[in-house]
Parts: C-alpha cells; sequence; structure tokens
C-alpha cells in the first residue's frame, strides 16, 4: 500500500506562502474590523493563527498585539478592546473574553538632552 501526500519538512516556498496568506488575513481583519464586520474579522484572524499552526510560522510582531490569545478575537482599539498606558506597560483587555494581555513599552528618548 503507497503512501500518498508529501513527506518530510515543510519546504521553503511553503513557509513563505504561510507568512503572505498570514500577512494577508491580519490586513483583510482590520479592515472588516474598521467597517464593523467583527465575526468576519474574528475568522480571519483564527484562519491566520491556523495556517501559522499548521506551517510553524509565526504571526508577525506588527500584529502580535491586536488578536485575543484564548478567544481568538480581533482587538480593536474603543471596540473589542480596551487599551490602557500604566506605568510603563500597555494593558490590553478584551471584552469578548476578559482576558488581559500587559507589553511593556519604553518612552522616546529625546536626543541631544
Amino acid at each position: 500500500m503507497r503512501r500518498r501526500g508529501r513527506k518530510g519538512r515543510r519546504t521553503k516556498e511553503m513557509v513563505n506562502i504561510a507568512r503572505e496568506r498570514i500577512e494577508i488575513l491580519f490586513s483583510l481583519a482590520e479592515e472588516e474590523a474598521l467597517n464593523g464586520r467583527m465575526g468576519r474579522a474574528n475568522r480571519y484572524v483564527h484562519l491566520a493563527r491556523k495556517i501559522g499552526m499548521r506551517y510553524n510560522v509565526r504571526v508577525p510582531r506588527k500584529y502580535r498585539m491586536y488578536y485575543c490569545r484564548k478567544c481568538d478575537s480581533f482587538l480593536l482599539p474603543g471596540g473589542s478592546a480596551e487599551f490602557r498606558l500604566n506605568n510603563g506597560k500597555i494593558t490590553v483587555t478584551c471584552k469578548n473574553c476578559g482576558n488581559i494581555y500587559r507589553h511593556p513599552y519604553t518612552k522616546e528618548k529625546i536626543r541631544g538632552s
């Protein structure tokens, strides 16, 4: 009996296509969220994360803060999420599941002072 399908590791072409698709899906999710279609935006985030898990590709850094890791929903500031600045941290609260994320940040330093 013959085994069907590909064996071994993911090729570089497959990984690059997965990265491109994740970028496209996150940009579509952002567009849909701004137009008020949160269900579709959440679906795009879910699909992007699934692709990332299948091909072992990380979500790009610029999009990492804009989705909830617990419920896979797109976090729109002022809509589905609450963003606050507290003592050198950005606190993000998902309004769907109530999960809280804290990301460190540093204030910009003025050169020449």
